[in-house]
């Protein structure tokens, strides 16, 4: 079962409101990343944000991956299993497809890529010289991985820690329109530099 986190957890300090909520084409960041997500397949999508009724960070200042980390235990904790015919139960196949809020003009074209070859190569996946999104295949041990990187080394790089679990990077060749990546963190980043007012 394929997840989709949305990465809404930012301080949004240099935007100067939080942009998870800021509106673009009629809807918030959150929930048009979330619509993303769900057009490249995901069946649930899960948003982390240190708030009542979303995905609370379990590890303190850990950046983007403690958003990661956070969803990845979400999905453990709940994940659907199937009966076998001799009564076992076996977990259904996990995925996660990890969004950042900021990120407006992203494509679900673009993500359904990353996770087609994420699937194909049973491997994390990511866009050369990008680190986010990427697509990452939930283990038995993943949480323990996540664990071990953030807590045991303190590290708290992306890209790194995609390296760690020996990522396949997409060509950024194979990927034509530059304007996916706008990622806004100030007003003068907004698609139109006239921020939409939050809600």
């Amino acid at each position: 079962m394929l997840y989709g986190v949305v990465l809404a957890g930012g301080a949004s300090r240099r935007m100067g409101q939080d942009k998870a909520l800021m509106q673009f084409q009629g809807r918030t960041l959150i929930t048009h990343a979330s619509h993303l997500l769900e057009a490249a397949g995901c069946k649930s999508v899960l948003v982390s944000r240190n708030e009542a009724g979303h995905v609370i960070d379990k590890i303190e200042n850990a950046g983007p991956l403690g958003g990661v980390h956070a969803a990845v235990c979400e999905i453990l904790k709940n994940a659907p299993c199937k009966t076998m015919k001799n009564g076992e139960e076996k977990a259904l196949k996990r995925e996660l497809l990890v969004l950042p809020v900021d990120m407006p003009k992203m494509t679900s074209q673009l993500l359904n890529q990353l996770v087609s070859l994420g699937r194909q190569n049973e491997r994390a996946c990511f866009v050369e010289n990008r680190f986010l999104p990427f697509y990452l295949p939930i283990s038995s041990n993943t949480q323990e991985v996540l664990n071990d990187y953030l807590v045991n080394q303190g590290k708290r790089r992306v890209i790194d820690f995609l390296e760690h679990v020996n990522a396949l990077a997409l060509s950024s060749s194979s990927v034509e329109n530059e304007a996916q990546w706008l990622n806004v963190n100030t007003p003068n980043d907004w698609p139109t530099n006239k921020p939409h007012p939050s809600l």
